[in-house]
């Protein structure tokens, strides 16, 4: 029998690389979920068979549980004003215009929320820690870079609905800046995302990728510690400029870089913890995400699940 006070949601986080689907429960726990790779035909009909297949097979592997009540999505880039379509997305542009949020409730029957991925992973992490900040800010690096910002239990949202777009914060100023996707120059994106990374290790013969990097730095290798520290300086501008921003106390440093390069994202908070400017709280922590791979579908569930009966999309 049910739990009749344990409520599920549906979490969908698609990413640059791979997809999740999973079904949470309301304490955060994910009882069934299903990944690939981000399916790309250019009109999007592959993704939305995968994710209705996908939602399927997790329902019927938690007959255990009540059915669920919504689905959030999180995806990347702008959202259109309803929250229904993306409008750009600079890493996977086959999303751009599909109506994404109408064709997954024709195809669940579920109340469906939209919402930037880095918000979902933010809401995600946010929720997952025991003493939860007033100012908590979350960075997600993988094949892009992306951040969001809760003040007060809130998500700041003022860039096209979402919580802006801090990947493409200039961090090097440089003539030879790496051009990025965006149209610009030297965003933290061109620098620290993983297509970046890899491409930098690679040409200083350092490994094949991340991981490569981080094995060779605990080896004691010159050529991993130098570029460990060059990129760690470019993402503590970063984040410096997130703190004066929003006088945050507590960022947290998720996604698939966190992950396969952790060095990265310590040295960089470390650089941010021995800044002497006085706008930096003495008492500002920097740490790496807990949920790892799962901080996406979790946040998107735990929100569907909040604004769900504020978005009557049926």
């Amino acid at each position: 029998m049910p739990d009749p006070n344990l409520k599920t949601c549906v979490g969908v986080d698609i990413g640059g690389t791979y997809t999740r689907l999973a079904i949470v429960d309301s304490m955060g726990r994910v009882a069934a979920d299903r990944r690939t790779e981000t399916p790309s035909t250019r009109n999007g009909e592959d993704l939305i068979r995968w994710l209705d297949h996908a939602y399927h097979a997790c329902r019927g592997e938690t007959d255990s549980l009540p059915p669920p009540d919504a689905m959030g999505v999180g995806v990347p880039g702008v959202l259109e004003p309803g929250r229904s379509a993306v409008i750009r997305a600079v890493n996977l542009p086959f999303i751009e215009g599909l109506a994404l949020r109408d064709l997954l409730v024709e195809r669940t029957g579920l109340v469906t929320v939209l919402d930037c991925d880095t918000v979902t992973a933010a809401w995600g992490e946010y929720c997952a820690r025991e003493r939860q900040s007033k100012r908590f800010a979350y960075l997600t690096i993988g094949t892009g870079v992306g951040a969001a910002v809760i003040i007060d239990g809130k998500v700041i949202r003022h860039t096209h609905h979402s919580a802006g777009h801090l990947g493409h914060l200039v961090c090097d100023t440089s003539d030879d800046a790496p051009p990025c996707a965006c149209g610009s120059s030297g965003c933290l994106e061109s620098l620290v995302a993983a297509p970046a990374l890899s491409r930098v290790a690679k040409s200083a013969g350092i490994g094949r990728d991340l991981h490569d990097v981080e094995v060779a730095l605990q080896e004691g290798d010159a050529a991993a510690a130098r570029f460990i520290e060059r990129m760690a300086r470019y993402l503590a501008v970063a984040l410096v400029n997130l703190v004066h921003t929003y006088a945050v106390e507590r960022i947290v440093i998720g996604g698939g870089v966190s992950v396969g390069l952790p060095s990265l994202p310590r040295r960089a908070g470390e650089l941010v913890r021995s800044a002497t400017g006085t706008l930096i709280p003495p008492a500002m922590e920097v740490e790496l995400g807990c949920l790892q791979d799962y901080a996406g579908v979790v946040g998107a569930a735990l929100l569907a699940a909040e604004h769900a009966p504020d978005h009557d999309v049926r």
